[in-house]
Parts: C-alpha cells; sequence; structure tokens
C-alpha cells in the first residue's frame, strides 16, 4: 500500500513551483507550457513580443509571470503595428513588475479580450503609443490593477468597459496604487487617466493621477442602481483640459479624494450623453484646491440626486466652490475655504486642516471610517479629506506617512526607486498651487498616432 501512495504521490505535477528565464528564450512559449499555479521567472533584460495567452491557471491557482527583480523590470518589447504587447484570453493570471513601451500608436500594451481573476501588478508602462491597459472586448469580472506607474501615455492610461454598456461591462474591478502620470492623446481624442464606462463597476482608490489631458478619473455609472462605484483616497492633479475627478452617472461614492489644480473643476457631476443617472451619488469629505472653473460642480439642468457632505473646498475669486440651494443637491457640512484659510501649506502642497473642523453626520453608511492617508477618523471626521496631523501630498507613488519609501499596507513594491524615469509635470499656472519644492517642468509632447476608444 506505501509503495501505491508513494507512485502516486510522485506522479503529480509540482505545485507552486518556478520556472526561470533569460532573454533570448521564447518566453511566450514557456507561458503555455506551464501547469496552473506554476510561476515563470524573468530575469533582466529583453524580451520579445507580441504575446496571445489563452490558458491561465485555475481558482486558488493562478500562472504567474513575474519579474526576478522588481527593481530590473524584465521589458517585453514590440515595435511593431499588427496586434497590441500582450494580448490575453485567459483567467487565473498574474503579471507583476514586468515593463512595457515605448510601441507605436494604436498599439496598446495589456489587452484583456476576455477572462477573470487577472492580476496586473508593480509594472511599468513607458510611451506606449495606445492603452497601457484596456478590457473593452466582453464581460469581464475580478480584474485587479495596482502598483503599476504609466507615463508619457499617447491615449487613455486605462479603460474598462464598452462604451454603450451594452455589449460588455466589467465588474468587481480594483484600480489601487497606481501612478499615472504625462497622459497625452491627439485631438480630437480625450485622454484620460482611468477610465470606467457605463454598467462597468470598480472601485478605485490610493491612486495618484496627474497631468493627464483629459479627467484624471471618470466614472460613468449604471443603470442598475444597485451596481454602486467608490471612488477613494486618491490624489488627482493637473488635468488640461477637463476635470480632475469626473462622475457621468451614479450609484458613486467620491470620498477622501484630493482633486487640484485642473482646467476644469475639482469634482464635477456630468449628465453624460443624457442619460439620466445622477442619482445615488455622495461626494464626501474630499479636499478641493485651486481649480479653474469651480471646485465641486454640478450641472445647472439636469436632473439630479446628489449629496455633498463634509467637503473642503477652495475656489479662485472667480469660480463657485460647491452649488449651494440647488434642487436635489443635498449639501451639508461643506466648506468653502476661499473665505477663511483652511489649509495648512496648500502651495506645498500640504492640505493639513489649520483646525479640527468637525463635519456633519448623516447617516453612518456615508461617513468613511477613515481619510486620505489611513489614519482612523472619528465620527463625525474632520471636514475634508485629511486629519490632523495630516501631511504632505506628493507625486509619485502615494506613500503613507511613517512609511517613506515603502509602499502602502506593507506592499513589497518599487515605490520610490524609479523617480529618474518619472518626467516632471506642468500644472495649469492660472490654478494650480505651486507644488512641494522641486515640483516643475513641462508636460510631455503628443506621441504620433495615438489610439484611443473614443467617448
Amino acid at each position: 500500500m506505501w509503495i501505491t501512495v508513494m507512485l502516486v504521490v510522485l506522479s503529480l505535477p509540482a505545485i507552486g513551483s518556478t520556472e526561470e528565464i533569460g532573454p533570448g528564450t521564447d518566453w511566450c512559449a514557456r507561458v503555455h507550457a506551464l501547469p496552473p499555479g506554476e510561476e515563470l521567472v524573468l530575469r533582466p533584460g529583453d524580451y520579445d513580443g507580441p504575446c496571445t495567452i489563452r490558458r491561465g491557471g485555475s481558482p486558488g491557482l493562478p500562472l504567474v509571470i513575474r519579474a526576478k527583480d522588481l527593481r530590473e523590470p524584465p521589458r517585453i518589447v514590440y515595435e511593431g503595428v499588427t496586434g497590441n504587447v500582450l494580448n490575453i484570453y485567459a483567467s487565473h493570471l498574474v503579471i507583476r513588475g514586468l515593463q512595457f513601451g515605448p510601441t507605436l500608436g494604436d498599439v496598446d500594451a495589456i489587452r484583456l479580450y476576455e477572462g477573470s481573476d487577472v492580476t496586473i501588478e508593480d509594472s511599468r508602462f513607458i510611451g506606449v503609443g495606445g492603452i497601457a491597459v484596456v478590457a473593452t472586448h466582453s464581460s469581464v469580472r475580478s480584474i485587479v490593477v495596482r502598483g503599476n506607474e504609466v507615463t508619457r501615455s499617447g491615449s487613455t492610461a486605462m479603460y474598462f468597459g464598452c462604451h454603450d454598456g451594452v455589449w460588455c461591462a466589467a465588474t468587481d474591478i480594483v484600480l489601487e496604487h497606481n501612478y499615472v502620470h504625462d497622459v497625452d492623446a491627439r485631438d480630437p481624442e480625450i485622454g484620460y487617466g482611468i477610465q470606467v464606462k457605463l454598467n462597468s463597476t470598480a472601485i478605485v482608490r490610493d491612486n495618484v493621477v496627474v497631468n493627464t489631458k483629459g479627467p484624471g478619473i471618470m466614472i460613468y455609472g449604471a443603470t442598475d442602481a444597485s451596481r454602486v462605484s467608490v471612488v477613494e483616497r486618491n490624489f488627482v492633479a493637473g488635468s488640461r483640459t477637463s476635470s480632475g475627478i469626473l462622475v457621468g452617472g451614479g450609484p458613486a461614492i467620491v470620498r477622501n479624494n484630493v482633486a487640484i489644480g485642473s482646467a476644469e473643476a475639482g469634482i464635477a457631476l456630468q449628465d453624460y450623453a443624457k442619460r439620466e443617472i445622477l442619482r445615488g451619488i455622495a461626494v464626501v469629505h474630499n479636499t478641493v484646491y485651486g481649480n479653474a472653473k469651480g471646485g465641486i460642480v454640478v450641472p445647472p439642468d439636469a436632473r439630479v440626486e446628489a449629496t455633498l457632505l463634509n467637503n473642503a473646498v477652495h475656489a479662485g475669486p472667480a469660480a463657485t466652490p460647491f452649488p449651494v440651494g440647488r434642487v436635489g443637491v443635498l449639501s451639508l457640512g461643506n466648506v468653502d475655504c476661499g473665505r477663511a484659510a483652511c489649509f495648512l501649506r496648500p502651495d506645498s502642497w500640504d492640505f493639513s486642516p489649520l483646525a479640527s473642523r468637525p463635519g456633519q453626520m448623516l447617516g453612518v453608511s456615508l461617513m468613511p471610517v477613515d481619510d486620505y492617508f489611513g489614519r482612523r477618523r472619528g465620527m463625525p471626521g474632520t471636514v475634508g479629506a485629511i486629519e490632523p496631523p495630516g501631511g504632505q501630498v506628493a507625486p509619485g507613488f502615494k506613500v503613507l506617512p511613517g512609511a517613506r519609501g515603502q509602499r502602502p499596507a506593507g506592499r513589497e513594491g518599487h515605490a520610490g526607486q524609479h523617480r529618474s524615469e518619472r518626467a516632471p509635470v506642468q500644472l495649469l499656472p492660472t490654478a494650480a498651487p505651486a507644488g512641494p519644492p522641486g515640483w516643475a517642468g513641462r508636460p510631455q509632447s503628443a506621441r504620433k498616432d495615438p489610439k484611443e476608444l473614443r467617448d
């Protein structure tokens, strides 16, 4: 009997083993030879693309493709124009620590055609002519995109769902701890940082999105009022043509964000395509500063059902901080920081409150339990996104106070290790504060022939 058991055990495939390869290896072929639960580890260097992945892992045993060293990411190189760098038709897959770009216009880095339980993390997308991460072909779910840097993108950086919300939807999406900056697109294309389309739902949290052509973050809502998207604890700065955070429909919760220095509003509601789904929207405990055309803006004529609660908003002399007396908008506890100073050093992006100013309570479900930095809030919390003692927000991956150079929540990664490759950002001089010392430069020029699925 023992001999039989030993033979059975020896015949089972290894679970959780790794295969390490170097440049020159046909890495795409090796991916398709891996059993579920195995890892393909890529040493530093360049690897030829494109690659189409048609098989993944299994539940609890994802197939993992990762860098050997996050500090020296292997680069997937594709100089053609007939496809994308990485096409995914698979589930239970992890992509970790790879580098993509530059690519020519109309060439995306990672295009997810179908699948679920896919994680893309700790990777770099530099000078991608198309979209860095996109899923617009079929309904996908349980997609996590975290800890990635997207810079000098020739199109929208991240795009999820179908434009009409009928053909496909992306659900249970988590977009977190990403650093997106210097997004460009050729006219008439928009150039979003993060975009979540109609009937797609996502949690968008702890991202830093700066110097985009279009909105830093835009969500379009859902026709099903039970499908709520959450936009929280993001730093959004310097949209060159639009608002920092744009809500094209509800239901949505927008809380604990810092939105500064954009060409239009810090946070704006828009009745996109006159769909009349601006309902179930809560804009709660945000800090909004120095946006050219208003702080929190609601369209004057559209039907709206929204709650604006405990926001700290500064607007210029020609702009309105937030609507007052607007039909359909419940506005409580919001503070006009143009009348009296609210922030410690806003010109240095330190939006710590000058004084602890408790907001108002309006149902426990709406009240955030933490602030922008993840600090525990009281009930009610201080008005705005940040509780005392506060701290300075900054470009780069979001770092929590007391955790310099480390990713939040104990995550391993390359935060703070690649600043030499990060292009400086030019915020709008008429709207934005100057920013912390050394934060100066110019926007990136448009790349040739970028691709973007249009609005």
